[in-house]
């Protein structure tokens, strides 16, 4: 063999050798980008789903109908996008395992996922998927405090059929539509600011981790806490924006309309306003003297936690609005870590776990 032949058929078999390493990383990365494209349509069909049945555009609950139909196609094409991407030999080099078991729990939608099989690439597709939407919709019962039960499917423990478990959801906030309101607006608000946050830490820490990268190194990252930030600070103004000087409260004041003029009754709760005494629910005021009067003192209101869900103790409360934006942010770093460590199998785990 000439020295040519020699080393043409050396820089071959290294050319060989790189393609045969860029697999994988081409795999993580079909990972990355298509479970990002999930998490935002799930985050912002869900979201506008609450929005419209808020105001009255759909009946709910939500997810409605036509938005799950947008979840099952993003979802299949996702499926499929995986399927061609990540041939088994890659997956186990990456360190994916051949489990959907990343976390024991007997009941609720954490225990389908946890059953499924992952044989197949498109099965561990829809294993990353089912855990990712049940923090997902966790994440939205949190936003959306006043549609918490309807978004966890009844219960917001682990026997959730939709939801990871809310650690602390006592007391339940009431559970209503919002009508076309400031406080809506507010409400509104929090849930646009908190989905993109999400997205944005998600972004953030994937690419630092795509170099390689370990949980630890990508916080500790200064490119990457300056994205962070800059996502919280965006977060913050955004809901104060919105919200103005509004206080989280469970269960907001409100009068029951009955009659003509501003003419009320005294109601046991909004359900015996409306059912009962056949009544209009007139959230920020109160029946004073037979009439309904907006509430005197202090600030506005938001339905909403009155302790962050995300808490594992349940202590401390929440009383200002930016306490509430304290929770959302940290509920969504909590999250984003759950859904990270299963992207990544190797230097981010346990998975899944709480990040504090």
């Amino acid at each position: 063999m000439t020295r040519l032949a020699y080393v043409a058929t050396i820089f071959a078999l290294g050319l060989a050798a790189s393609a045969a390493q860029a697999e994988p990383v081409n795999c993580q990365k079909q990972i990355i980008k298509n479970l990002l494209k999930f998490k935002k349509t799930y985050l912002k069909k869900v979201g506008k789903c609450v929005d419209n049945q808020n105001v009255g555009k759909i009946a709910g609950p939500c997810p409605d109908p036509a938005t799950q139909l947008k979840l099952d196609a993003t979802e299949t094409k996702i499926r499929l996008k995986l399927e061609s991407s990540c041939p088994a030999p890659d997956l186990t080099t990456l360190g994916f395992p051949a489990t959907c078991a990343y976390e024991t729990t007997g009941t609720g939608i954490e225990s389908t996922c946890a059953a499924l099989p992952v044989t197949t690439p498109g099965e561990l597709a829809d294993c990353l998927m089912c855990w990712k939407g049940a923090e997902l919709a966790e994440f939205l019962a949190t936003l959306y405090a006043s549609h918490a039960s309807e978004l966890c499917g009844g219960a917001l423990d682990e026997t959730s059929p939709s939801c990871s478990e809310l650690d602390c959801a006592t007391p339940l906030p009431t559970q209503q539509n919002l009508g076309d309101t400031g406080e809506n607006d507010c409400q509104k608000g929090i849930g646009k600011a908190g989905i993109k946050h999400l997205v944005s830490i998600e972004k953030a820490l994937e690419k630092c981790g795509l170099l390689g990268n370990n949980r630890a190194a990508c916080l500790a990252d200064t490119v990457v806490q300056a994205a962070l930030d800059k996502s919280e600070l965006k977060l913050e103004t955004v809901i104060k924006n919105k919200c103005g000087n509004r206080d989280p409260i469970p269960d907001p004041p409100f009068c029951c309309r009955v009659g003509i003029g501003n003419s009320c009754s005294v109601a046991a709760d909004r359900n015996d306003c409306e059912v009962n005494l056949g009544g209009t629910v007139q959230n920020g005021k109160t029946c004073n003297a037979g009439s309904c009067d907006p509430v005197g003192g202090g600030n506005q209101k938001i339905t909403w936690w009155s302790t962050c869900p995300r808490n594992d103790t349940c202590d401390g409360t929440l009383d200002t609005l930016d306490e509430l934006i304290t929770c959302v942010d940290e509920t969504a770093d909590e999250i984003a870590h759950e859904m990270l460590c299963i992207q990544f199998p190797t230097g981010w785990g346990p998975c899944p776990a709480d990040a504090s």
